[in-house]
């Protein structure tokens, strides 16, 4: 038996533009103290305003724990200052340091965000191991194009030395070409692996997310996406850049042609929002896999539109900057709006009798990460 859910977001600009001038209000005021609680109220408004089969989402964490991350990631990098103006040598390990350290933050953020967030009482979780995340970030986001790149340096250094001929420009030409394309399919994999990974170890009570979605789509996406980016450059070169005897000048369109391009690459946002949103969570699914094979609990539809998410970000962004800012909570409300309206989630099974068994299976799992996830580091 399968039933439909749609996700409602009962939020109002009115509303939201209350908690948002309060939350920067005291934010200036204090310092930046009061930012932990205005993340929160923020986190709870929109949590607590999104609605499936007649319950909201909660996230319950307490400001505190925010504060005392915060002040201790500003208590690290303000000894390591201190310490490297006595020994300069000191800032030859500052990125280093951040790469290292840079894993470790995101897993810490997202267990903490999902443990203080529930739904009918019952609490999410993200549950990874440490070398997972370093390998995702720090091997697969951070030194792999990092790679790519110092390997075309380095093939191409020995070229441009040995001076201008055919072979010469044949060879830098397969350089590049391959560079492209590695950095293309790193742009890919990267997005395609992020994807799953944040969602096949997201956790409902004991219930697992998984993502069902191939990596075949993510290249036809990403393939018209880097056309796009390809035609806007290329315009912008073409149009902006009049060919001069051995240098190039600007023509009077420059500012036309700047925001025609900004406008496409605009638009490329809203389709890979889309595209990327739609498969993801369409093929996404709430499983048992305790159960063998696993049994297939929930599902999700989501139903967004290129057009109409390009002309949402394109008026936000037009109505914050004549506002001087003040359209931003209807700016954030809106596109909240749009994008959880567009989404259901479709039960194979009754939702009550499955959340009450699951209530019963979880027992103390949720106290037991307690002491891992005291504090929030993440800024």
């Amino acid at each position: 038996m399968k039933a439909n859910h749609s996700f409602r977001f009962r939020g109002t600009a009115e509303e939201y533009f209350r908690v948002w001038i309060v939350n920067l209000f005291l934010t200036v005021v204090t310092l930046g103290i009061y930012s932990a609680w205005a993340k929160v109220r923020n986190k709870q408004y929109f949590y607590g305003n999104t609605i499936v089969a007649g319950s909201a989402f909660e996230y319950s964490a307490d400001p505190i724990m925010i504060l005392k991350g915060r002040l201790l990631a500003i208590a690290v990098l303000s000894l390591f200052s201190l310490m490297a103006s006595v020994y300069p040598l000191l800032d030859l390990l500052y990125l280093p340091l951040i790469f290292i350290v840079l894993p470790w933050l995101v897993l810490r953020g997202l267990m903490f965000n999902a443990r203080y967030s529930s739904y009918r009482n019952l609490h999410f979780a993200f549950v990874s191991r440490i070398r997972s995340i370093y390998a995702l970030v720090l091997a697969l986001g951070i030194m792999t194009p990092i790679a790519i790149l110092l390997a075309a340096y380095l093939l191409m250094i020995p070229l441009l030395e040995s001076g201008q001929g055919e072979m010469t420009s044949v060879w830098l030409g397969l350089i590049l070409s391959a560079t492209v394309l590695l950095l293309f399919s790193w742009w890919v994999l990267s997005n395609y692996y992020l994807q799953s990974y944040y969602v096949g170890h997201s956790r409902y009570g004991r219930l697992s997310f998984a993502m069902m979605a191939s990596l075949k789509p993510f290249f036809i996406f990403f393939s018209l996406g880097a056309l796009t980016i390809s035609f806007a450059l290329l315009a912008f070169l073409v149009v902006t850049y009049g060919a001069g005897v051995g240098n190039f000048k600007v023509v009077p369109e420059t500012s036309f042609v700047i925001t025609v391009v900004a406008i496409m690459l605009l638009y490329l946002r809203a389709y890979l929002k889309v595209r990327i949103f739609n498969q993801v969570w369409n093929m996404t699914r709430l499983i048992e896999s305790a159960d063998q094979p696993p049994t297939q609990l929930m599902s999700f539809r989501v139903e967004l539109k290129v057009n109409a998410l390009f002309l949402i970000y394109l008026t936000n962004i037009m109505a914050s900057a004549v506002s001087l800012g003040l359209l931003i909570p209807w700016a954030k409300v809106r596109l909240a709006r749009y994008q959880i309206d567009r989404m259901s989630l479709v039960m194979h099974g009754d939702l009550d009798r499955i959340i009450a068994d699951e209530k019963l299976k979880v027992g103390p799992f949720g106290s037991e990460m307690g002491d891992l996830l005291d504090i929030d580091i993440g800024l």
